[in-house]
């Protein structure tokens, strides 16, 4: 641990200077984000769920799904489910590519699933019509019509309660009879709008509309096992492709690493330089390394195993036992990180007492002092006549005195 942080954060024995630090920060960002990008479009070999399966595809072989659409009349949200009778509910994703702000050309995003493009195919059939869209746009606007018409409508109630309406509507002055027939003209123009949207085609009577509603019934089962199948397995793909990317670049790194550091290398400014950037490169490969490990334990542990442990105590009535855990789960944690802490805290400071009594034990031999009771001593004597500290030891290599707090043998170096 101590030569890792020596070659990561000194050089040629010496702490980085201000400047140094900014570059390599500047060198490690730049690596990161070129990395992440390599990465990602790796992994665009393997695209996400939302991507294979996009939610304007997923929500038509939903059956639980239900699309709000607001309604003017009652003022509240109508749900719409399938088979889907709002103009709304058709929506057929695509990609333009633009040039200059201008858009050049549309296409279709590869990546989707099969399923999913002759699921568009079947509703283009309808949905891309000028009479779809036409009335598509025609329904929109007349809603919008509503919900101003009745806007002005309640900001007339809010104003005048009902009595003081009657009265208003007996009286003969121009600024009454013109809220009157304002009023009256409102209501009459909401029931012509009303009329006019009931007027307007059906979506299910448009022709390929039932082709599509027998697709998606056909096919729902088929979709719901290969969208289960792609979610479940697409992480440990998209993690292959990673590795992909990353090995090489790691396993270059640590053969950088290991020759540049190789005893039989000639120490030199080069190969320190090899040795800084490979170590760097190394551990900033790690991180996406580390991170997607960490990701993919969390999508087959909780998401799979405890979802099912929590359903069966909620089921049997053992959820207690579940919180019991977490509160486990949480004790061992800390506990651990506490631990881990207080080890590096104590190593820590083992080392610094360790350092300080060599350096002690160096300064008393100078000066030929005890290094118990800091008395004048003789080391050619074993013992101090002051304290009776044992001075000197015997080698085990030359078998000759040399002084006991000293790590190194004097004469032999042993």
């Amino acid at each position: 641990m101590t030569k890792t942080k020596s070659t990561l954060f000194t050089f040629n024995n010496e702490p980085f200077s201000k400047f140094s630090i900014v570059l390599i920060i500047i060198l490690d960002i730049f690596l990161f984000v070129t990395i992440l990008t390599g990465i990602d479009s790796e992994k665009d070999m393997s695209p996400s769920v939302s991507v294979k399966y996009p939610y304007q595809c997923k929500n038509h072989f939903d059956p639980e799904y239900q699309r709000s659409v607001w309604n003017s009349a009652t003022r509240g949200y109508i749900y719409d489910t399938f088979p889907f009778s709002e103009y709304g509910s058709f929506y057929i994703p695509t990609h333009s590519a633009y040039y200059s702000g201008q858009k050049v050309q549309t296409y279709i995003d590869k990546r989707v699933a099969p399923l999913c493009t002759e699921l568009y195919e079947k509703i283009a059939v309808f949905a891309l019509s000028d009479l779809f869209k036409n009335n598509k746009e025609l329904k929109n606007n007349l809603r919008n019509d509503k919900r101003n018409v009745l806007s002005e409508i309640n900001s007339i109630e809010r104003r005048y309660n009902t009595a003081l309406f009657e009265k208003i509507s007996a009286t003969q002055q121009d600024r009454d009879k013109k809220i009157r027939d304002k009023y009256y003209t409102l209501l009459e123009k909401e029931k012509s709008i009303d009329k006019q949207i009931k007027e307007i085609k059906a979506v299910s009577a448009y022709k390929g509309y039932q082709e599509y509603v027998d697709f998606v019934n056909t096919n729902r089962e088929t979709f719901n096992k290969e969208y289960d199948s792609y979610a479940f397995w697409q992480p440990f793909i998209s993690f292959l492709y990673l590795l992909k990317f990353t090995l090489p670049l790691l396993l270059l790194s640590l053969l950088a690493h290991r020759f540049s550091t190789s005893p039989v290398r000639k120490v030199s400014v080069p190969n320190k330089l090899v040795t800084l950037i490979s170590s760097h490169i190394i551990i900033i490969t790690l991180l996406p390394i580390l991170i997607d490990v960490l990701r993919l334990i969390f999508h087959i542990i909780p998401k799979r195993f405890l979802e099912k442990i929590i359903t069966f105590l909620y089921q049997y009535g053992f959820i207690f036992l579940g919180y019991y855990f977490l509160m486990f789960l949480g004790i061992v944690s800390i506990g651990l990180v506490v631990f881990f802490i207080q080890r590096s805290v104590a190593k820590r400071e083992k080392l610094r007492k360790e350092m300080k009594e060599k350096t002690l034990y160096i300064d008393a031999y100078n000066q030929s002092r005890c290094p118990n009771c800091r008395n004048r001593v003789d080391y050619s004597k074993n013992y101090c006549g002051f304290c009776q500290e044992e001075l000197n030891r015997v080698c085990s290599v030359c078998h000759k005195r040399t002084p006991k707090h000293i790590q190194y043998c004097i004469e032999c170096g042993a």
